[in-house]
């Protein structure tokens, strides 16, 4: 009997298994540049925005809608692009998660995914200025 303890043992590829999807990653600071900035809803109601831009486009973002409750800014609201889609958020005030990662588009890895962000911040901008009301209201409930 042949002893084989020298020989290198390859295990066989696992056909089965699908690769991990590749996720969009926006550039990292720098190049890109950071704005932070606030768009005041009401006395006690913001919405906080963080944009990452390289070469002219927005190649990350969030747009997070907080509330003043007792002197402490709480989330109420979210719409972001990480993890490879853009997606929302909604909070409760006891600390439920009303919504998770409700998605709204897919970003593409590669072709393209600089323009998929750079023209989904407008409209998910608008959606939470036009819906803060309401977002307030859930987060009250939740």
């Amino acid at each position: 009997m042949a002893n084989n303890s020298n020989k290198r043992r390859s295990r066989l590829v696992d056909m089965g298994e699908t690769p991990p999807k590749a996720v969009y990653r926006p550039p990292r600071v720098p190049p890109a540049e950071q704005w932070d900035f606030d768009i005041a809803c009401s006395d006690q109601d913001l919405l906080r925005v963080r944009l990452r831009t390289y070469r002219n486009k927005i190649v990350d973002y969030a747009v997070m809608q907080m509330t003043s409750d007792y002197g402490t800014w709480e989330e109420v609201a979210r719409i972001d692009c990480c993890g490879g889609t853009i997606h929302r958020h909604l909070f409760g005030r006891s600390g439920t998660v009303l919504l998770d990662h409700d998605l709204i588009r897919d970003i593409p890895e590669r072709d393209g995914a600089w323009d998929v962000v750079h023209d989904s911040y407008e409209g998910a901008l608008n959606e939470m200025q036009n819906n803060w009301e309401d977002n307030l209201r859930r987060w009250r409930c939740g």
